[in-house]
C-alpha cells in the first residue's frame, strides 16, 4: 500500500513552533500507517462521545459502504488539536473538529479543507460554575479561575463570551486543562468556573455545577459556532470517491439519529458503556444539516457560490482570533472550504 503522505518533518518541526498546533510535539501520531489487506484506506478520527462515527463503529455501517474498495479505520483523539496533529502528520485522513481549531490549521497553512457541517453548537457546549461560587453572571468572573482547553472551540467561545461583556484573559484567569483534567481540578476546587462540552458537563453537574451560559447566547451576537469535517487536501484528491461514500454514510447517520433516536439510544448505550440519560443528551443537544440544507447559501452553498453563511461566520470568527492573538495571520478561507461534496451528493 501506499505510504500516506503528509507535510515533511521540518513542515512539521515548524507547525509545532506555532500557536495553533502547539501539541505537535506530544500528541502520539507517528508517520507511519497501519497495513490493510485492501490497496486503500481512510483513516477517520472520532472522540469518545455519541456521534455519527462511534454509531458506525457499533453498527458497521460504514465497513458495509466501502465493501472491498477500502477499509477505514476509526482513530481516537480527544481535542481538535490532535486531529490537525495527526492530519500534518498524514496519520489522519479526515475528522471533525470544532471551527476554531479547524481555523488554526487553516491559518498555519495546513493542507486541509472544510468538507461538510458536523454539526451547530449550541447548548452540547457551556460555562458551567461552581455551587456557591457567587457566580451569577459572565461579568461575575472577573478575577476568577475558568478551566478550559485552549486552541478548541470552547476556548474561542469563552473568550468571545467574555468579550461580549467588556471582560478580556487580563480580567479573568484562564486556565489551559485538558477535559479530564477539568474534572480533576473541579474536584480539588482549584477552578471556580468550566467552559466544556456535554461528557465534561454532565460529570461537573453532579459535583453542583450550575450552567449560566451556552455557546448558543452568542447567537445574539452574530457569533456561529459549528463543527465541520476536514479532510486532508492530498487524500481528498488522490480517493474523492471515499471520501464521498463516507460522507454519504455519515448524512444517513445523522438522519436516523432523527428518525429513531430510541434505537440509536440504545445503540449507543450499549457500545459506549454509559448511561442511557447521557446518550440522549448528546442525542438532543446535536443539531445537524442536511446535504440540501448545506447547499444553500445559508450555509455552505455550491461551488462556485461566494459570502456563504458558513464563509462569514469563519471570516468573524478569524478576525476574532486573530484579534486575541489566537492566530497570527489572516487565512483566506475561500482556499480552504470546499463544497463539491456536497453537489455530489445531491446527485443522487
Amino acid at each position: 500500500m501506499k505510504r500516506k503522505q503528509g507535510l515533511s518533518r521540518r513542515d512539521l518541526m515548524k507547525l509545532s513552533g506555532n500557536i495553533g498546533l502547539a501539541s505537535l510535539a506530544v500528541t502520539p501520531f507517528g508517520l507511519a500507517t497501519p497495513a490493510f489487506a485492501q490497496d486503500r484506506s481512510l483513516v477517520l478520527s472520532h472522540f469518545a462521545s455519541v456521534n455519527p462515527q462511534n454509531y458506525a463503529r457499533a453498527t458497521g455501517s460504514l465497513d458495509q459502504a466501502f465493501g472491498d474498495a477500502a477499509a477505514v479505520e476509526f482513530r481516537g483523539v480527544k481535542s481538535g488539536p490532535d486531529i490537525l496533529t495527526g492530519m500534518a502528520a498524514g496519520a489522519i485522513d479526515m475528522g471533525n473538529m470544532g471551527s476554531s481549531p479547524m481555523i488554526v490549521g487553516m491559518a498555519q497553512g495546513l493542507p486541509i479543507s472544510m468538507i461538510y457541517v458536523h454539526k451547530i453548537i449550541r447548548e452540547s457546549e457551556a460555562l458551567i460554575v461552581r455551587e456557591g461560587a457567587g457566580i451569577d453572571s459572565l461579568e461575575d468572573l472577573r478575577g476568577r479561575k475558568v478551566g478550559t482547553p485552549f486552541n478548541t472551540s470552547v476556548h474561542f467561545a469563552v473568550l468571545a463570551a467574555l468579550d461580549s461583556v467588556g471582560l478580556s484573559t487580563s480580567d479573568v484567569e484562564l486556565v489551559n486543562l485538558r477535559p479530564d483534567a477539568i474534572v480533576a481540578a473541579w474536584s480539588q476546587g482549584a477552578i471556580d468556573a468550566a467552559y466544556i462540552w456535554t461528557s465534561v458537563l454532565a460529570k461537573l453537574e453532579q459535583d453542583g455545577g450550575q450552567t449560566i451560559f451556552t455557546t448558543g447566547d452568542l447567537a445574539k451576537d452574530g457569533v456561529l459556532l459549528l463543527d465541520g469535517f476536514a479532510v486532508r487536501n492530498r487524500f481528498k484528491e488522490e480517493n474523492p470517491d471515499l471520501v464521498l461514500t463516507c460522507l454519504r454514510e455519515l448524512a444517513r447517520i445523522d438522519a436516523r439519529f432523527g428518525a429513531a433516536p430510541d434505537e440509536v439510544a440504545q445503540t449507543m448505550t450499549d457500545f459506549l458503556q454509559i448511561d442511557r440519560a447521557l446518550v440522549q443528551r448528546f442525542i438532543d443537544t446535536t443539531h445537524t444539516l442536511t446535504p440540501e440544507e448545506q447547499a444553500s447559501k445559508e450555509w455552505m452553498g455550491l461551488p462556485g457560490d461566494t459570502d456563504t453563511g458558513i464563509q462569514q461566520a469563519l471570516q468573524k470568527q478569524a478576525q476574532f482570533m486573530l484579534d486575541t492573538n489566537q492566530i497570527m495571520q489572516m487565512p483566506d478561507l475561500t482556499q480552504y472550504i470546499d463544497s463539491s461534496f456536497i453537489a455530489q451528493m445531491l446527485e443522487s
